[in-house]
């Protein structure tokens, strides 16, 4: 017990011997990191769970197949089918993203930007899907996402019609 305190004793006489070097030392990594922190932009997400019943769903689209699909390819599926060109073009024309931009090419930058940062995953459960969206901002996130589950709901509308 003895030698356990004589240790800890000449630890904490080296500590206080070097105390000012480890004070400097800590504030450099603090300011250091505080200032990385701040250089991090903003990312905001907006996720929205939908149950899908992929039977009645996807049928017209697998109509040819013979081979029933597992839950990775009805996931593959049903993004291609909402991610199309003409869905990204109506999608970016509701949440109001083309409002900003002049030209064609502007345009073209928008859907490519919104068609990379908007996903469908599956959620683990049967028919339970995760779409999210990630942006710079708070608003425009939001947007994209309701315009999305807008056009998912008008698609399944249409599709039962």
């Amino acid at each position: 017990m003895d030698s356990l305190i004589a240790q800890l004793l000449a630890l904490l006489r080296r500590a206080w011997r070097y105390r000012w070097p480890g004070v400097i030392a800590a504030w450099v990594v603090g300011v250091v990191a505080a200032v990385l922190v701040f250089m991090v932009p903003d990312r905001y997400e907006a996720s929205a769970r939908v149950f899908v019943d992929t039977q009645s769903f996807l049928k017209p689209l697998m109509s040819g197949m013979v081979v029933q699909s597992n839950v990775e390819q009805q996931v593959s599926m049903l993004s291609r089918t909402l991610i199309s060109r003409p869905n990204m073009e109506k999608l970016v024309r509701m949440a109001d993203l083309d409002l900003k931009s002049q030209t064609k090419a502007e345009q073209e930058a928008v859907i490519d930007r919104v068609t990379k940062n908007l996903s469908i995953q599956s959620a683990g459960r049967d028919n339970l899907y995760t779409l999210s969206y990630r942006d710079s901002s708070p608003d425009v996130a939001k947007r994209v996402v309701a315009s999305s589950m807008s056009i998912f709901m008008e698609s399944g509308l249409g599709a039962s019609r």
